[in-house]
């Protein structure tokens, strides 16, 4: 585990990801840019990454001024534009199908699993040519596995003749009221059959029961078919984010 301590502003945050580090065996953390940021701290930002080997950049909003000065000093390469989408709870969405259910500590489920495997197509950590290829290419299999037995993390599940056809990980903040959309899956053969807008009207129906009163879910811009299917959902569009991998001694 990393021991170095979170670094702060109002304009930015950085900091160690464990989770990440463990995974790929490389030194990882994370700088989230919330608004310009000075040349004073763009020094701390970089500073602090050289602490590193592996650092991800979130430019929120994508804003430009960042953009400039990241392109300037240092070597990272764009490698997501990452769309976030919002949509507000009400009772009249909040409907449960009789093949769907969720679930708290889901245990392990190698159906779950299979279909992680051969769904997701998309990913910034693809378009990185220094990630180890086979964690790079099963992230989300294992961020799946990781979610398992976990008291923090909730699974909806679609079940069809009793087969696991579809599921939808998610996580709640209570605090402020939001939900966040973490992976959706659906197997490749029940495609095309609602099974997707099943898991998230039983998400709505969770987060409804609960109170919470917004879900928020990202993907990446060239992935069609989820913008697609998000607008469908009747989602709409929050933001557009610029994510930078940066390795200092590459």
């Amino acid at each position: 585990m990393n021991n170095i301590a979170k670094l702060s502003s109002k304009s930015f945050e950085a900091y160690p990801l464990d989770w990440d580090t463990e995974y790929f065996g490389v030194k990882s953390a994370k700088v989230v840019l919330k608004d310009n940021v000075t040349k004073v701290e763009q020094d701390k930002i970089l500073e602090y990454c050289n602490k590193f080997d592996f650092i991800t950049i979130s430019n929120l909003g994508n804003n430009n001024e960042n953009n400039v000065w990241i392109g300037k000093k240092t070597k990272a390469f764009l490698t997501d534009m990452n769309i976030q989408f919002v949509k507000h709870i009400n009772k009249q969405s909040s409907t449960l199908d009789e093949c769907t259910n969720i679930y708290k500590c889901f245990p392990r489920n190698e159906k779950v699993l299979k279909i992680a495997q051969k769904t997701f197509l998309y990913s910034r950590f693809f378009n990185d040519p220094w990630l180890p290829r086979e964690q790079a290419r099963n992230i989300y299999v294992h961020w799946t596995e990781c979610a398992f037995d976990k008291s923090e993390k909730y699974f909806v599940i679609t079940r069809k003749n009793d087969e696991v056809v579809g599921y939808l990980l998610f996580s709640i903040n209570l605090e402020s009221s939001f939900a966040t959309i973490e992976l959706i899956a659906v197997d490749e053969a029940f495609r095309g059959q609602n099974v997707g807008k099943s898991l998230i009207a039983g998400l709505e129906f969770f987060a409804y029961e609960k109170g919470i009163k917004l879900v928020k879910v990202g993907t990446q811009v060239d992935n069609v078919s989820a913008v697609r299917f998000y607008n469908a959902c009747e989602f709409q569009y929050a933001s557009c984010s610029s994510v930078y991998h940066y390795w200092p001694n590459k």
